[in-house]
């Protein structure tokens, strides 16, 4: 056996509460997808594994938690407990960095990226059921006069049950108009990347159908801003933000020529919380206006974003009932107003310059959106997908940019 990390310390990893009385605990899932399955770690095991922060040995953590709880543990417990995190790549180590890079290698290899989330709620993995579930939600039929395609939309990201009406409004929205020859879409960055913006150099493949990738105008941006990082290239390997976009695209327009550039975002960095006013985001969005100007498509806009993350779920005290829902309702909303006057760099800094309280995640896709399509958004829909017992919620919006 190998020895254990000599100061055990977790990597990022999504936690949440679960069960109830010998069964309570929490659930350690990975969102990098170098480890498959969820991991239960027992009530009783917490105050040890909370302890795994790169500060302490486990002889250190052994010592401390049998002093505070004045009972023995066996000899070298917290140690192999250790080495069993370390085994399943849940800690930072080099067996967790060496499995981090060959993934990415893999990943950069490929010509197409797989999709990775089909089965999840409202998303089925065979081609005809899937059909079947994004027509009951937005019809394939151009009218007649089909509106000139939009400078942008703004969509959720969040899964596809839950998010039903606001995919139905944005998407909906985009059917009643001639198609784009290219899609330019934004997506969270749930777990990065480090750079502003990333694109991805591969097509999307989806249960129906391929989904072509601009490779020239995604690598144009790449020479321009700075050739992408490979840990933030395989960022998008497992991301959904944009995954769900591009299975809605290629529904719509399964009968039409067009071509896609899917770029995951990361934070903006801002003295105000306003990018707008930061020489180096300026930039960057001149970059994106001449690339696709020089392209001679016709360029839609997409964020694949949501706004709030609030309740015990994601590490609030307070329950959700209908005052929160409310409160919420009205933040949100004044929020969004900096859309519909113009003004997403106002926009972006309601959001984070307040530390962000409700855990949006949409802001930066937000803002590249409405800075790129420029001009007012017309708010399509405003959505609250709330948990029946009130252990979470999380809203989402449809944008349009005409």
């Amino acid at each position: 056996m190998h020895p254990p990390p000599s100061h055990p310390a977790f990597r990022h990893l999504d936690i949440h509460p679960t069960g109830e009385g010998a069964q309570k605990g929490i659930v350690l899932s990975d969102p990098l997808g170098l480890v498959t399955d969820q991991i239960f770690v027992p009530d009783g095991l917490v105050p040890i594994v909370s302890r795994f922060d790169g500060t302490q040995t486990p002889d250190q953590i052994h010592a401390e938690i049998e002093t505070e709880f004045g009972q023995r543990l066996p000899d070298r417990f917290v140690a192999d407990l250790a080495r069993q995190f370390d085994e399943r790549l849940l800690l930072h180590s080099p067996r967790f960095h060496q499995a981090l890079t060959e993934a990415a290698a893999h990943f950069s290899s490929l010509t197409t990226r797989p999709p990775r989330h089909c089965d999840s709620p409202g998303y089925p993995a065979d081609p005809d059921k899937l059909r079947e579930a994004l027509s009951s939600i937005v019809s394939q039929t151009r009218p007649d006069h089909p509106r000139p395609a939009p400078k942008g939309i703004i969509a959720p990201h969040i899964d596809i049950a839950r998010g039903r009406e606001g995919y139905a409004q944005s998407y909906g929205y985009l059917a009643e108009c001639e198609p784009a020859d290219l899609y330019v879409v934004f997506g969270t960055g749930h777990q990065g990347p480090g750079a502003p913006i990333t694109g991805l150099p591969l097509n999307w493949s989806t249960p129906i159908g391929e989904v072509i990738t601009d490779l020239t105008f995604v690598d144009t941006i790449a020479t321009a801003i700075g050739a992408p990082q490979p840990l933030d290239l395989y960022l998008h390997a497992q991301e959904h933000s944009i995954e769900f976009q591009m299975l809605f695209l290629a529904h719509l327009h399964h009968d039409h020529p067009f071509e896609v550039a899917g770029f995951l975002t990361g934070n903006l960095p801002s003295t105000t919380g306003n990018p707008s006013e930061e020489e180096y985001l300026q930039n960057i969005l001149e970059v994106f206006r001449a690339t696709a100007q020089a392209s001679g498509k016709t360029v839609c806009y997409v964020a694949g974003a949501d706004l709030a993350h609030v309740g015990p779920f994601f590490g609030d005290e307070m329950r959700i009932d209908t005052e929160r829902l409310q409160t919420l309702s009205q933040a949100d909303h004044q929020r969004l107003s900096h859309l519909a006057t113009g003004q997403p760099g106002d926009f972006h800094q309601a959001v984070e310059t307040s530390r962000n309280p409700d855990r949006i995640c949409g802001s930066t896709p937000i803002f590249m959106v409405a800075s790129l399509a420029e001009g007012p958004g017309e708010l399509l829909h405003y959505g609250q997908a709330n948990a029946a017992d009130g252990s979470q919620v999380v809203t989402f919006c449809s944008v349009a940019y005409t």
